[in-house]
């Protein structure tokens, strides 16, 4: 398969070195040549601006970090006509049928392993050694970091972020918008547009602005 890799961050350089043996990438679309040239990524460089026609392919993946922002560039390329394919590397165990699944654009990176009943929305990301028990649900634009266990029956809502190293206990669930921080552990529900740190998982408190 041909595809274009939307961004050239860390996540886009992960996602090719894991999976150029699998795909074949033609090249990259971000607004930053620097970054492109600096870490010397293969294919093409294709700026911003692209159609289907101009980076020879309608296949595509979204390697960008945050989920806020991959929601955007999804929306713009699904109106040029270009499609998300499911990918699982040769390395995950998967019990969930993800290539056939109802939702585009889940990655499934090295080492994870992804138990029975797994529901995916559209463009959620799962980084290297990631565990995700039965029967679990994620909504759309979720990302993952490497190292995360997520246990069965957990629901994970849209555009949320899951720090590396995280663990979310079974049966929790957390509301869209929120960021569980690298680390912590996820004993109870995660409050819509919050973000969690610590073991057990606590909102953080930003400091109060003086007028």
């Amino acid at each position: 398969m041909d595809l274009v890799v939307v961004g050239t961050g860390g996540l886009a350089r992960e996602f090719s070195a894991f999976f150029s043996e699998e795909v074949n990438i033609v090249g990259y679309s971000s607004t930053n040549p620097e970054e492109f040239e600096e870490f010397a990524l293969p294919g093409k460089y294709f700026g911003s601006d692209i159609t289907p026609n101009s980076v020879g392919t309608k296949y595509a993946v979204l390697a960008i970090g945050s989920p806020a922002t991959k929601r955007a560039v999804s929306d713009k390329l699904n109106k040029l006509g270009f499609v998300f394919p499911n990918l699982v590397h040769s390395s995950a165990v998967t019990a969930t049928n993800v290539i056939e699944a109802d939702c585009e654009g889940v990655i499934i990176s090295p080492n994870c392993v992804v138990g029975t009943n797994v529901h995916f929305g559209n463009h959620v990301y799962i980084n290297f050694m990631v565990g995700v028990g039965h029967d679990a649900t994620f909504d759309n634009f979720v990302q993952v970091n490497p190292g995360a266990q997520i246990g069965g029956a957990v629901s994970i809502g849209e555009e949320v972020l899951i720090g590396s190293g995280s663990t979310v206990l079974q049966g929790q669930k957390i509301n869209k918008s929120s960021t569980v921080g690298s680390g912590a552990v996820v004993f109870s529900t995660v409050a819509e547009d919050s973000t969690v740190i610590g073991n057990p998982a606590m909102r953080l408190k930003l400091p109060r602005r003086e007028e």
